[in-house]
This record gives structure tokens, C-alpha cells and sequence, in this order.
């Protein structure tokens, strides 16, 4: 889905950093609020950010946050980043024929404490699935980054480092799309949990 919204995700050896736009549109064209939160927190090292219809990205976030809560009261742990790709890839595959299916894309960040390894990966309307990648991209925004993340990504990254290269991708983005992003959340996940860093403003 090519929308309005940008989604952005970098992941090192140590951490994945994940970036959203504060803007909510109606009818695709009109701002309606500037402190739009993308995030959801789906575990303690584990989070989503989704765009689409405002609708669906709330319905579809509280139902996979609820699901995901309801497995760690089940089973007494939190399901890993790996696994809960896989769940909300196959939930979105399975609802995509039906009447309520959800226009919602999405990226996944979090770090599994038993592999000792960050993960991102992204789900796209359709249930297509895309794990374990180094960065990844939502939203029309996207096309300008990749080229910016072939030249200048290394798995090595600090976290000022991996800042700095996703405010040269969304700086690139505000340039060059006709829509006017001005603001950014951004939030690391590593093994100590998550937290959230300084806005990236333009």
C-alpha cells in the first residue's frame, strides 16, 4: 500500500530502531492531527508500527495486541519477534477474502533474548511477509530511502550512527514527496527493552 504515511526500521546486531510519521489523514489528503502514534506495543521488547485506514490500523492493532497479551497468559512468556511475524503475516493472509479484512501495513521490531538478536521485518496488506531484514521501508516515502540505506547501512552501526542514517532517509523523503511530513517518534529496541528517543523534526 502506497500511502501518505512513512514507516521506517533499521536493524544492527544490537538493536532495531523504528521510525513513524506523526501525521493522520483523512480521505488520504487531509490532515487531521499531528500527534498521530503509530506504535503499539506488542511485548516488552517487541513492537509494531501500521499505517493505513485509521479504522483498521485501530481495530487490527488492539485485536494482535490482545492476542498476543492472551499467549503470554497461556503459556507464561512472551511470544518472539520471529513467531509473531509469522502469526500476524498468516492473520492478515487468512481475513484477506473475507468482508472486515484489514488495508493495513506494518512494520515489526523487537529482539529476541534467546537468540540474542534484534528483528525486523514488515506485513503488507496483502499477507505478504518480509523477515529478518536490515531496514525496511512503508509508505510511498520508501522508494527515495533504499538507495540512501544500500550506500551507507553497516551491521555495525551505533545508535547515533543508525540515527543519523534514518534522518538522511526521511529528510530525502521530505524533499522529494509532495506531502508534508514534518515530524517523526522513533524508538530502539535492544536487549534491555525499549525506549523511546528524541523526535526527528524537520
Amino acid at each position: 500500500m502506497a500511502g501518505t504515511s512513512f514507516l521506517a526500521g533499521v536493524r544492527t546486531k544490537d538493536f532495531v530502531i523504528l521510525a513513524s510519521d506523526k501525521i493522520a489523514f483523512a480521505f488520504g489528503a487531509i490532515v487531521v492531527s499531528e500527534e498521530d502514534n503509530k506504535e503499539l506495543k506488542l511485548g516488552d521488547r517487541l513492537y509494531m508500527t501500521c499505517m493505513g485506514e485509521g479504522g483498521d490500523v485501530s481495530n487490527f492493532g488492539e485485536w494482535v495486541m490482545r492476542n498476543l497479551h492472551l499467549y503470554k497468559l497461556r503459556n507464561g512468556y512472551e511470544i518472539s519477534p520471529k513467531a509473531a511475524h509469522h502469526w500476524i503475516r498468516r492473520a492478515i493472509s487468512e481475513n484477506l477474502r473475507t468482508e472486515d479484512h484489514w488495508q493495513v501495513d506494518l512494520l515489526l521490531g523487537g529482539y529476541d533474548v534467546n537468540e540474542n538478536k534484534a528483528f525486523l521485518g514488515s506485513v503488507d496488506y496483502l499477507g505478504t511477509g518480509i523477515a529478518d531484514q536490515n531496514f525496511l521501508f512503508r509508505g510511498f516515502p520508501g522508494r527515495f530511502a533504499y538507495a540512501i540505506m544500500d550506500k551507507a547501512y553497516r551491521e555495525d552501526l551505533n545508535e547515533t550512527e543508525a540515527i543519523d542514517l534514518i534522518r538522511k532517509c526521511l529528510a530525502e523523503a521530505k524533499k522529494r514527496f509532495i506531502v508534508n511530513l514534518p515530524a517523526f517518534r522513533l524508538l530502539i529496541i535492544d536487549k534491555n527493552g525499549a525506549r523511546h528517543l528524541a523526535d526527528i523534526t524537520f
